[in-house]
């Protein structure tokens, strides 16, 4: 074989040698083989996706005042928020069938478009709960509404009207439930509301706040398209601590181990 002949296969393999070396590696510092269920994205690698994402979204405006009333000593007693699902309310009802919601994809995409607006702008005081029929009939005419003809809350109005219309389409009450926890948004935490899907053993995180929000500091509105309906499947949501889970049948204290007395054995898990 003539000498440049093997120069130029050798540079060849040489190629492929260090481009499979390289493949090699990308592959083992992006992926994992710690599960059972086969290969995983690095963990590390999702928690700055989901970092990027949150100030993407400007999650941090949805914080606004929540370090001072939303409060883990508040939820001592969670049965007490109980009455904030409401999938019986007729309201709650017709806006499912007036809406056209047939699936929780369809009420999430709903509940996306809700305004996020904080209390101290539509309440005129830190915190003040509406029920999910007041939310959706109420709000959109209230005279302090930055919005007006768009129903708009916060967090929590958010979290348990979407597990209302989730538990309308008739996904089981064990399978769905509002979360209230401390969040971690662009290096900020406070408490915050959002809701959690029960599926195929497991469950995952859909943030109805993620949507268009009234930016208090700027005082306009500001669109969002939310995060997607799949994308905390496959994505550790910024949680730092899980204060309460409930709905109407169901509640749970991760802290103090108060529960209702027919808890399912899922609702003990956080993931």
């Amino acid at each position: 074989m003539p000498k440049t002949r093997l120069i130029f296969y050798s540079f060849i393999v040489l190629v492929l040698t260090l481009g499979a070396i390289y493949t090699a590696y990308i592959y083992f510092e992006y992926y994992s083989n710690d599960s059972e269920s086969g290969v995983q994205p690095n963990l590390s690698i999702l928690r700055k996706e989901v970092r990027d994402d949150v100030k993407e979204y400007k999650m941090i405006k949805r914080l606004k005042h929540r370090d001072m009333v939303l409060k883990k000593e508040n939820f001592t007693q969670i049965s007490d928020y109980q009455k904030y699902v409401t999938p019986d309310s007729p309201i709650v009802q017709s806006y499912i069938s007036n809406s056209n919601i047939n699936s929780i994809r369809e009420a999430y995409s709903k509940a996306i478009d809700w305004i996020w607006v904080s209390d101290i702008i539509l309440n005129k005081k830190y915190e003040h709960w509406l029920l999910p029929a007041a939310f959706i009939t109420t709000t959109p005419t209230d005279p302090d509404n930055p919005v007006p003809g768009n129903m708009a809350s916060d967090c929590e109005e958010h979290a348990y009207t979407l597990v209302s219309l989730i538990e309308i389409i008739s996904t089981s009450k064990e399978n769905v439930r509002v979360v209230i926890g401390k969040v971690e948004f662009e290096g900020e935490t406070g408490g915050h509301a959002w809701v959690q899907v029960y599926e195929n053993g497991e469950w995952f995180e859909l943030e109805a706040t993620s949507g268009p929000y009234w930016d208090d500091d700027e005082n306009k509105l500001v669109d969002s398209n939310g995060f997607p309906f799949s994308y905390f499947k496959t994505r550790p949501y910024p949680v730092e601590e899980y204060w309460a889970f409930f709905n109407d049948k169901y509640y749970y204290n991760p802290d103090t181990g108060q529960k209702s007395t027919d808890l399912p054995l899922n609702w003990l898990s956080n993931e």
